[in-house]
């Protein structure tokens, strides 16, 4: 099995290669065997620490080209690898990646179209505002707005502006 293994990382060092797909469960299986048989033998303690040395590796080589090759996906480059090329466990984990990714993206460049609340007032004295929603207000005595309504209930507790009721 070592041997598969140090062929598996030469093979996946340019890029990513096809794997079995139940290999990490072999490797995780031959360890478990080789536990039961340790006591005090040295070769068997020797390949087991070999074998674990192999699974890490294989695991960050793999795992850092999935890693790149979901944010390459995002960011609409050529992904490189083929998702073939992955056991299922690895697709699955690429394709959370990629929508774990895509999630951050849209909420950090879209812009936030949630509604605000809105009040209409009339204003009692000239006023300049920069409103909760980004937008500078310039007020004057009797003019009506339309108003967030986190900036109304200031203006009109400051006594700024009163609450005009629509009826409907």
């Amino acid at each position: 099995m070592i041997e598969e293994l140090l062929t598996i990382i030469e093979k996946n060092r340019s890029q990513l290669a096809k794997i079995d797909e139940d290999l990490y469960e072999r490797i995780r299986k031959r360890i478990e065997e080789l536990e039961t048989l340790k006591e005090d033998n040295e070769r068997v303690e020797d390949e087991i620490r070999a074998l674990k040395r192999l699974q890490k590796k294989i695991f960050e080589l793999r795992t850092g080209k999935i890693i790149n090759a979901a944010w390459a996906e995002v960011c609409g480059q050529e992904v490189g690898l083929n998702e073939e090329n992955m056991s299922s466990l690895e697709r699955e984990f690429f394709r959370t990646l990629v929508e774990v990714i895509t999630e951050f993206r849209r909420k950090v460049f879209e812009k936030k179209t949630e509604k605000l609340e809105k009040v209409l007032v009339r204003i009692k004295k000239d006023v300049e505002i920069l409103g909760v929603d980004g937008k500078r207000y310039k007020l004057r005595r009797e003019d009506v707005a339309t108003l967030p309504a986190e900036n109304a209930e200031v203006l009109i507790k400051s006594g700024v502006a009163e609450r005009i009721e629509v009826k409907g």
